[in-house]
């Protein structure tokens, strides 16, 4: 008998030879989330506005949380950087929380042999990430606002979170494959993802 060794970066080539189906599938799901709303796609943007305004206002006003010492505005800058820790867990968490449940919502691919299946983790991740720049856009605009001038260490941004991005796809396709024959741990990511969060 036969056997086929599979490449470690064989998924990676995949991924690169099916992307304008991932860039279909991922712009398909980024506008579906929104159909319907009376806004649509601009929810996306008002989505981070909004949840910085909540954080600046119960971390600066109820909890009065500092950042630094005697800094004027360390209640906001608080703030803003709790909002780049969500930033990040928000693009982990929805990824991986989503993973055990890939395949089994597209059974209609499962059944189709020609179909990829290892690139529905990154449609995921590319929906994930679209939110993850626009919530990186607002939070670029609030340190502007606050200081007048951006860093000109945020270039490193997508150098950063490279690891972070293979990591939570490995992760992902680890989760989708054992979602298949084991229903519960979609629970269980849930459950594990909220306490990273308040661990954090």
């Amino acid at each position: 008998m036969k056997h086929h060794s599979i490449h470690p970066f064989e998924p990676f080539r995949s991924a690169w030879k099916h992307r304008s189906l991932i860039w279909q599938m991922c712009k398909r799901e980024v506008i579906g989330r929104y159909r319907g709303s009376i806004l649509g796609l601009a929810w996306s943007f008002f989505n981070p506005i909004l949840m910085l305004l909540v954080y600046t206002f119960v971390f600066s006003v109820v909890f009065k949380a500092r950042w630094g010492v005697g800094e004027d505005n360390s209640k906001v800058q608080f703030a803003i950087v709790l909002f780049v820790g969500l930033i990040v867990h928000s693009l982990f968490a929805e990824c991986i929380n989503r993973a055990p449940g890939l395949i089994l919502s597209n059974a209609n691919y499962v059944k189709t042999v020609v179909f990829p299946l290892e690139i529905l983790p990154l449609v995921a991740l590319s929906s994930a990430l679209f939110h993850t720049l626009v919530s990186f856009a607002v939070l670029l605009v609030a340190i502007f606002v606050l200081n007048f001038f951006i860093p000109w260490t945020a270039v490193f941004v997508p150098l950063v979170m490279f690891p972070l991005f293979v990591m939570t796809v490995g992760v992902a396709w680890f989760l989708a494959a054992t979602g298949v024959f084991i229903r519960d741990i979609s629970q269980i990511t849930g459950i594990i993802t909220t306490v990273m969060l308040f661990l954090a």
